[in-house]
């Protein structure tokens, strides 16, 4: 294929370089989208020629367009009537040969630059860069159209993933001894109905999962601790929902039938430490030692009393009624009663989480070895404050950023994936479900409470006489009777 493209260029001396440079990204741009064109309608006319003639019948040819990296591309495809099909659908071959994905008639290249830069800016700004830097021209609200759209097919890409698991047949491939998992919460900022109907603001519920942590050293030598295959949930749902979800984005990544541990870590809150791995019962709850020493600091004046109480969690020999007692004694030695007041918050803190005080290898626990002990080492907790930052945090809170409840939980969906898996399975077909068998549905009429099987449609083939034997006060006699036959 050949194409020759005729570009008018002035003769005019070039005084600004930058004019130039602008001036022969528009030329490329143009020519490629003249190529692609080409290409398309070529491609389009051998299909037509290689069709099965019986079973599609060409309609004609039909004008669209598509949004590329390189602008709008305009082309015409034939249009096929499937006569093989129930419904005489129509259908494209040309998309269907070259599996064109798109969302509207943006491509799906384009959406994943979106996608990507949605997460690190505003919606007039992906604007703003999309247009400088590509030759396609999407409006703010565009970019929003297509960033829920794609939240919305992740969300249908995480359901499946809850199906899969409620049907006991999750797809996660990590075979790991040990699981760590931590969540939180970050308030967010609404906006309009959500507003309305939440007030202010709202929780956004954030859960990560990962089975260890490795080392990284950059070029200057030092060392940065990473969490090792880390998956990560957010979302405003209720506590069941995310429940939900959380375990089926963990499922999806983990073979939980190998797992033996699981630890979890959060702040106390009873929609954190009450949630239940799928099929797990071997689940340690920890305390985030951040919330725990958090609570001394806020709540105790005593500086010293401060210091040898966040001591005592340090020492092995510690159990978490030495912790216990030691507040209550130092609430029965002080005489003011602000400090009272903050002892006793800081004791009713502890005691609803006594069981999670310690860490989970101060708990004479047998743990078992990550998957690779040389590479991948045990977590010691903790990360959760940095990943609500770096997931949600830094990009959604703040700066006067107010949300509604479905577009922030289509966004948060996009941010997960951008700082865990990455992107690239934005378009990818949700996971087929198991083969089952066919539940059997009887079509026909139920029987009635006289009607049997066997007699029915034979007639009415009662004796008309006959001899029955009746076991009376273990007394037996034969009865002569005679039966008459009912029409």
């Amino acid at each position: 294929m050949t194409i020759t493209i005729n570009y008018e260029i002035d003769n005019m001396p070039i005084t600004d370089f930058s004019e130039m440079e602008e001036e022969m990204y528009q030329m490329s741009l143009a020519a490629g989208r003249e190529a692609m064109r080409q290409w398309l309608e070529i491609r389009d006319r051998s299909i037509m020629a290689e069709r099965d003639t019986e079973r599609y019948r060409n309609k004609g040819q039909r004008a669209t367009s598509i949004k590329t990296k390189l602008g709008v591309v305009e082309y015409e495809r034939r249009v096929y009537v499937d006569q093989e099909s129930k419904e005489q659908r129509c259908c494209y071959l040309l998309d269907e040969e070259l599996n064109i994905k798109r969302i509207g008639q943006v491509s799906s290249s384009v959406c994943e630059i979106i996608a990507g830069a949605i997460c690190t800016g505003s919606y007039r700004t992906v604007s703003h860069q999309l247009t400088e830097m590509t030759g396609c021209d999407l409006s703010p609200m565009g970019v929003w159209n297509i960033v829920q759209k794609l939240g919305q097919r992740e969300m249908s890409r995480v359901d499946r993933k809850a199906e899969l698991v409620a049907m006991n047949a999750p797809i996660g491939e990590v075979e790991t001894p040990i699981l760590y998992e931590e969540a939180d919460g970050i308030y967010l900022g609404l906006q309009g109905e959500s507003r309305k109907r939440h007030g202010k603001s709202k929780e956004m519920k954030v859960g990560i999962a990962y089975d260890g942590a490795t080392w990284n050293v950059n070029r200057k030598g030092e060392k940065r601790r990473i969490l090792h295959n880390k998956t990560a949930y957010a979302s405003f749902e209720t506590v069941k929902e995310f429940r939900k979800h959380n375990e089926a984005v963990i499922s999806s990544q983990f073979l939980m039938d190998s797992v033996e541990v699981v630890v979890r870590n959060g702040d106390g809150a009873n929609w954190i430490q009450s949630v239940q791995t799928p099929e797990k019962e071997d689940v340690i709850v920890c305390l985030d030692a951040f919330h725990r020493n958090k609570k001394i600091l806020e709540c105790i004046r005593d500086r010293e009393f401060a210091k040898t109480l966040r001591s005592m969690f340090y020492e092995e020999s510690t159990e978490p009624e030495d912790v216990l007692e030691c507040i209550e004694a130092q609430i029965n030695s002080v005489e003011d009663e602000e400090e009272k007041i903050g002892l006793k918050t800081v004791l009713d803190y502890y005691s609803d989480n006594k069981g999670a005080l310690l860490g989970y290898y101060d708990r004479g626990i047998e743990i078992p070895e990550t998957r690779e002990p040389s590479v991948i080492h045990h977590a010691r907790l903790g990360s959760m404050e940095s990943n609500v930052f770096t997931l949600i945090g830094d990009r959604m809170k703040g700066g006067r950023r107010t949300w509604s409840i479905s577009g922030g939980n289509n966004l948060a969906l996009l941010l997960v994936l951008f700082h865990t898996v990455g992107l690239k399975t934005l378009f990818d077909a949700p996971v087929p479900l198991p083969d089952q068998e066919p539940e059997w549905v009887d079509e026909g009429k139920p029987l009635l409470h006289w009607e049997n099987p066997q007699r029915v449609g034979h007639g009415y083939g009662y004796y008309n006489s006959g001899k029955i034997i009746v076991d009376y006060l273990d007394q037996i006699q034969n009865i002569d009777i005679s039966v008459s036959k009912f029409l």
